[in-house]
């Protein structure tokens, strides 16, 4: 089939870049990556951990842990729950993958959305703990997953917004991180990617807006089909090496950006760009929820909304499709901004109940959904300031207060110390893994200190103790 010559030069390029990507990629040894770097990784492993751990009881996602558990296969990797019971190797990472962003509180990466921590780290974290190899392999891993997961996403932004990242970017970033662990060539990185890129899943960005539970299946997919990816590629089987293009672009109608595959590779490194998420919500409702607390701040009365007539909630032209006034299942809760505002007025934004299955029925909350309303901003900076949120309450007085937050604290805007990421993993992790957060400190000083690290099994191990 003939292609218009643009056409031709665009995919040309992509090969040319996403080659240079994979060369790089395969040759990255631990010992490049600089120990700041590194100490980043751990903090957004163990944040994603403890993002797993806080969903465990969740009764979907517990019933299908029963359910891996009763599979009887070879216990080789440990499932993210009470009891650290293992499983199988691909058992574990899909089973860790459906829980890492089941409650949103995983780490992600703003400049174009993509989540490459949950995507690639379920699998990596089972494939390293089964073959007991060092923790220096597992973040080289982690690291490398990132960056490529990230440049695809900045690659192809235009997949945004009519689908999620979750399902356009899983399998490349579960593939990548599986690859890089098995010490893979570039050739070999080549293939897999090539692969994995053919096997990713559409999935619409209006599913987890309307509560479509499905969505949080797409990270447990990904760690499958890019176990698969990896091993038809050692096979030779693999996709053509304008395969992504076909798929981004021809495909799924977004024009490639093939610069940004390679576009300071080794020393911008994108996973120092991520951001922590404080609540348990959508990354664009938490702007707006500052700008609540704010104004609650000043009147403490106001706290519960009864005497609010009506909010005003003005953001970017992102964030206003995500405007379900009546949520119906958590997953749409979370991607409501009018659940998100009304259960801040009505509870605090800290409240860990906010977007929990009670949330959908409690009536303060769903009498405040109604009195939501949302407009886009006349004007939205450039990333990293991409995410603003202006309030406005209308009270029943007749008086008006606004309050603006440019950017909610944990991006890459106003990140969050690494103090305040650790309390964070503490509070998700204490009951059912209570060594995580000192597991985390003590490999963080371990590469500060440029001292040798523990296999992965003893870092699991280490954090599943009791204190």
């Amino acid at each position: 089939m003939s292609q218009p010559a643009g056409d031709a030069a665009a995919r040309a390029a992509v090969e040319r870049e996403l080659a240079a990507l994979c060369r790089w990629a395969a040759g990255l040894r631990a010992a490049d990556i600089p120990a700041r770097v590194q100490s980043q990784a751990v903090l957004i492993l163990g944040d994603n951990i403890a993002a797993a751990l806080s969903a465990a009881d969740e009764p979907e996602l517990h019933a299908y842990h029963e359910q891996l558990i009763g599979n009887g296969g070879p216990a080789q990797a440990t499932l993210l729950r009470a009891g650290a019971p293992k499983v199988a190797l691909l058992d574990a990472a899909v089973g860790n993958g459906l829980a890492s962003t089941w409650n949103e509180l995983d780490d992600g990466y703003t400049r174009t959305a993509v989540h490459p921590g949950a995507l690639s780290q379920p699998l990596i974290l089972a494939a390293a703990e089964a073959g007991h190899l060092p923790m220096a392999d597992t973040l080289r891993a982690v690291v490398g997953a990132y960056e490529i997961g990230t440049r695809f996403a900045r690659a192809w932004p235009g997949t945004l917004p009519r689908l999620h990242p979750h399902g356009v970017y899983n399998t490349i970033c579960a593939a990548a991180g599986l690859a890089l662990l098995r010490g893979y060539d570039a050739a070999q990185l080549l293939r897999t990617l090539t692969a994995a890129a053919t096997l990713v899943a559409p999935g619409p960005y209006s599913h987890p807006i309307e509560g479509a539970l499905v969505r949080n299946a797409w990270p447990a997919a990904g760690a499958w089909l890019g176990a698969f990816a990896c091993d038809m590629a050692r096979l030779g089987v693999a996709g053509t090496p304008g395969g992504p293009y076909d798929v981004y672009t021809r495909g799924l109608g977004a024009p490639a950006v093939p610069s940004e595959l390679t576009d300071g590779l080794g020393t911008d490194w994108t996973i120092c760009d991520g951001y922590h998420k404080l609540y348990g919500a959508c990354h664009h409702s938490h702007a707006a929820m500052e700008a609540i607390e704010s104004i609650l701040a000043r009147r403490p009365d106001l706290r519960g909304g009864r005497q609010v007539r009506r909010v005003l909630m003005e953001g970017s032209p992102m964030a206003m499709n995500f405007d379900n006034a009546a949520p119906q299942t958590t997953l749409g809760a979370k991607f409501s901004i009018p659940h998100a505002l009304a259960a801040t007025l009505a509870h605090g934004a800290d409240d860990p109940r906010n977007f929990l299955d009670p949330s959908l029925a409690d009536a303060d909350i769903i009498a405040l959904r109604k009195r939501v309303a949302m407009a886009p901003l006349p004007a939205v900076k450039p990333w990293p300031l991409d995410r603003p949120a202006r309030v406005t309450l209308e009270l029943e007085d007749g008086s008006a207060l606004t309050a603006e937050c440019e950017a909610a604290l944990g991006s890459p805007a106003r990140p969050l110390d690494a103090a305040r990421v650790l309390r964070k993993i503490r509070e998700l992790s204490a009951r059912d893994a209570p060594g995580l957060e000192a597991a985390v400190v003590t490999l963080r000083e371990a590469i500060a200190q440029a001292a040798s690290l523990p296999a992965c099994s003893a870092w699991i191990a280490d954090f599943f103790a009791p204190p």
